[in-house]
Order: C-alpha cells, then structure tokens, then sequence
C-alpha cells in the first residue's frame, strides 16, 4: 500500500478540521488558547458532530488566517 500524499486543503468543498489540525493550521499552540479565544469570540466557533465530536469548518479557519491584521516593520 503507498503512502498518502500530505493532506492539502481545497477550500472550495466544506472540510472538517480536528483541533490538531486547526492547532498546526493556525500555529496556535494549546487546545486552551483556541477555547479561550472562541469564548471572547476572537475565533470561530467549532461544529458538534455528536457524541462530543467537535470539528472546526477548514473555511471558517482560513478566513480566520485571511482576517488577521499584517505585521509591518
């Protein structure tokens, strides 16, 4: 069986993102400051699948990244 390629993120078909994937996605480093930042509102609110499943919506993420203010020196 041959490896998978890296998983790429096409953004014009709705995926699901587990908090791992959005912690890598966004740099964001702990599952706390994600909680943290969606209870201030300041990130986007993850999706219930059931059974405590929470996933995060891979457009809701990068519009998240497109959103932040850039830095210049």
């Amino acid at each position: 069986m041959t490896p998978l390629p890296p998983k790429e993120y096409d953004m014009n078909t709705p995926e699901l993102l587990t908090c791992q994937e959005v912690l890598r996605l966004t740099g964001i480093r702990s599952r706390s400051t994600i909680w943290r930042r969606v209870q201030k509102g300041r990130f986007p609110a993850p999706v219930d699948l059931d059974a405590g499943r929470i996933r995060w919506r891979a457009s809701d993420i990068t519009a998240w990244i497109s959103a932040l203010p850039l830095v210049r020196y």
